[in-house]
């Protein structure tokens, strides 16, 4: 029975999977993984996944593959959901899952919280990931991730928030 689960909270290129290098967890639900493994199977670059229609082939097998590694999750003690998770009702969703775990989420922002200061830093590391990785997403979709962004509160049910700073690195 999973006693734990880690919600990770932040737009794209937030640090939420370089995070999860030093972080012990049973099992980890991460989309960005699926998408990946996607976008290799299609011949896709990974920013063009982004620009797949909701209903198209390849996004309803994303899904698929994320329902079905939901469910196989819960035979796991500790658990991390490695999503954005940019919003309280996408937040609700998990906690349906597992009933009676303690949940924990980790969120990932600038040290004042700003959406501007914020779409500045993510857009700065989305290009040295595109350099670094080969890994993009359109700057669009990084802004309209950042402008339904709602900052985690103590009303939604997690037993602990753990609030963590995005590294500047555009003043680098």
């Amino acid at each position: 029975m999973t006693k734990r689960i880690t919600v990770l909270v932040g737009p794209p290129c937030s640090g939420k999977s370089s995070y999860l290098k030093d972080f012990e967890s049973d099992f980890v639900i991460s989309s960005d993984r699926i998408v990946e493994i996607l976008c290799r199977q299609h011949m896709l670059e990974y920013h063009e996944y982004f620009l797949l229609p909701k209903l198209h082939k390849i996004r309803i097998a994303h899904d698929k593959i994320f329902y079905k590694l939901v469910q196989h999750s819960k035979r796991f003690q500790h658990i991390v959901w490695d999503l954005t998770n940019l919003t309280q009702e996408s937040r609700a969703r998990i906690f349906v899952h597992y009933p009676g775990a303690s949940f924990t989420a980790i969120q990932f922002d600038t040290p004042c919280g700003k959406n501007e200061v914020l779409k500045r830093e993510l857009l700065q590391r989305n290009l040295e990931r595109s350099r670094a990785q080969g890994k993009y997403i359109e700057e669009s979709i990084i802004k309209s991730m950042v402008d339904k962004y709602e900052r985690v509160n103590e009303d939604e049910g997690f037993s602990e928030i753990l609030k963590l700073k995005v590294i500047n690195i555009a003043n680098k």
